[in-house]
């Protein structure tokens, strides 16, 4: 190995994730802001792997394109693996492998490297205690499939040398479901948000509506694309017994696919005369105008981590109705503008949206609070810069450092 020069980066990181698109999706958004905060950093040599990129880099490794999620996780590990390897042999130092999902990390157990691992959803860790809520609702495949994950990150998480968590009830949940031997390797560092990309504009500055609402209505915005889990039934059954005008636009979900699961409820929606809209998946840019142009951001979540859709809806000024599930509440302790009910409590989601109606929109919702602390961007990557530089002293602790 050759000898290592002091002006050479302290750490080489290679983080491996299965989203990199323009569509916005939790994991995808967080590779994104690695990408972004680390692709030039002098001490962390930061290397990213995904299925592929609309750019070429240096720094960037395509692992190509593979059937099935198995498939997708074998290439995307050997490639991580691959460049992890060759940054050992031809600069040393450390070299941390870094995965966007713990459970995707099955071919890298035996890795000689530091092995690191985001764990993003509570899913895996209570497939046991939901088994039947998932069977009835996502069928044998899913469930079966969320039983081997639940396996493989147990595995994982035994192994890591750091487990990331993004909320405190995540980690809650990690440890009660895995008990790793060495709990202090499990740590928490929230998921965050673009506060300077989703700050509203001022009146004079913000571009058309790209759903072309009336601003006189109450004009409703839910984001998400497993629809069940999210709750946008209870979100509708609320919709349409409000005694306020108010208007529905719903992003991540086709009409189809919300009607062939719940019909009479699809039914109900399109026979009442107040306007609704299903936009389905749209690029990060659009969602962000969407966002402007609404007033509350509901998300009735039967289960929720942390919520980065909720985090994007503050940043971009609105008020926000979710359920008061997993990570949620974290997120609402430090959001003013913000009302929580109980799960599957459709007629409270009802009254607080009956309440919130267009004579009481104040332009921005965010307040100066804890939010920006603890959720910003540039807090984040601090915190994963810290632990990259071995700054951070690991403890049990299930509060942000």
């Amino acid at each position: 190995m050759p000898p290592r020069s002091s002006s050479l980066p302290a750490v080489h990181v290679v983080f491996g994730t299965t989203e990199f698109g323009a569509t916005p999706t939790g994991p995808g958004t967080y590779a994104h802001y690695l990408w972004e905060g680390f692709r030039d950093d002098p001490e962390v040599d930061f290397h990213l792997v995904a299925p592929s990129f609309p750019f070429e880099h240096p720094k960037a490794h395509p692992a190509g394109r593979s059937s099935g999620s198995g498939g997708l996780y074998r290439s995307i590990c050997r490639k991580v693996l691959e460049v992890g390897d060759r940054l050992s042999e031809s600069a040393g130092g450390r070299v941390i492998l870094h995965l966007n999902n713990s459970h995707m990390g099955r071919e890298l157990l035996a890795t000689r490297h530091e092995l690191w691992g985001q764990i993003n959803d509570y899913e895996n860790t209570d497939c046991y205690r939901r088994f039947w809520w998932n069977l009835r609702n996502y069928g044998l495949r899913r469930t079966a499939a969320l039983a081997r994950r639940r396996w493989i990150e147990s595995r994982l998480v035994c192994r890591q040398d750091l487990t990331i968590c993004n909320s405190r009830y995540t980690r809650s949940r990690v440890l009660s479901a895995y008990a790793p031997p060495h709990s202090e390797q499990v740590t928490v560092v929230y998921k965050a948000v673009d506060l300077d990309f989703f700050r509203r504009p001022l009146a004079a500055a913000l571009p058309p509506d790209p759903a072309e609402r009336n601003r006189s209505d109450n004009r409703i915005i839910f984001l998400g694309s497993d629809f069940v889990r999210k709750g946008l039934d209870l979100l509708v059954r609320a919709f349409v017994q409000l005694r306020q005008p108010a208007d529905l636009t719903i992003v991540g979900v086709e009409e189809q696919e919300f009607s062939a699961r719940y019909r009479q409820l699809g039914r109900a929606l399109g026979s009442q005369s107040r306007p609704y809209r299903f936009m389905g998946r749209q690029p990060r840019q659009r969602v962000r105008e969407l966002l402007w142009h609404s007033d509350v951001f509901a998300l009735p979540t039967r289960a929720e981590a942390l919520g980065v859709a909720i985090l994007e809806a503050v940043a971009a000024g609105l008020w926000v109705v979710a359920c008061g599930v997993g990570g949620v509440p974290e997120v609402i302790e430090v959001t003013p503008n913000a009302a929580s009910v109980a799960p599957s409590d459709a007629d409270a989601v009802r009254r607080l949206l009956d309440e919130r109606n267009p004579s009481s929109r104040d332009g921005n919702a965010r307040s100066a609070s804890g939010f920006d602390d603890a959720f910003s961007k540039s807090v984040m990557l601090s915190r994963v810069r810290s632990r990259y530089l071995g700054k951070v002293e690991m403890n049990a602790e299930t509060r942000q450092d």
